[in-house]
């Protein structure tokens, strides 16, 4: 064998390069599949507040079932009036759900002088998100939330 032909043996250049193409995907999909895990708890903690936001309007309420329309609005575009956007992508006003809660005040437990009335608020969306944990995952993720507030009334 010739001098020349040792020379391409003992050759490391492009190493790198190879172990960093292997390697290049995987980091990828990481960084792809963070971000698109923060987007969806974004969206998730923004679901939750606005249906929070609509339960306290509720609970100011004598009698919420006359203002769940807005409520609902409130909820999903931020204004009881509606017409605005959706806060968090591919909600409607028809995913919310609005159950109504009595507990009996038989022993006194709590302060008031009768049963203790609460609303309750829940909604489960598709994420509709960056696409890549949809891509990646055997079901597409939902959000999920619910929120209960006690009923005082005298607000609006």
């Amino acid at each position: 064998m010739s001098k020349t032909a040792f020379a391409y043996i003992k050759n490391d250049d492009g190493g790198l390069v190879v172990e960093a193409a292997l390697l290049f995907p995987v980091f990828l999909a990481i960084i792809l599949g963070g971000a698109d895990a923060s987007y969806m708890l974004i969206q998730n903690h923004k679901l939750e507040t606005q249906l929070s936001t609509a339960a306290s309007f509720l609970s100011k309420s004598g009698q919420p079932e006359q203002h769940e329309s807005a409520a609902r609005q409130l909820a999903v575009a931020g204004s009881p009036d509606g017409g605005a956007k959706a806060i968090v992508k591919g909600w409607t006003v028809t995913d919310i759900n609005i159950a109504y809660i009595t507990t009996p005040n038989n022993r006194n437990d709590y302060r008031s002088d009768g049963d203790v009335r609460t609303v309750q608020l829940s909604s489960t969306i598709d994420y509709q998100g960056l696409g890549f944990l949809s891509s990646v995952l055997p079901q597409k993720p939902e959000l999920t939330a619910s929120v209960q507030e006690r009923i005082i009334g005298g607000g609006l």
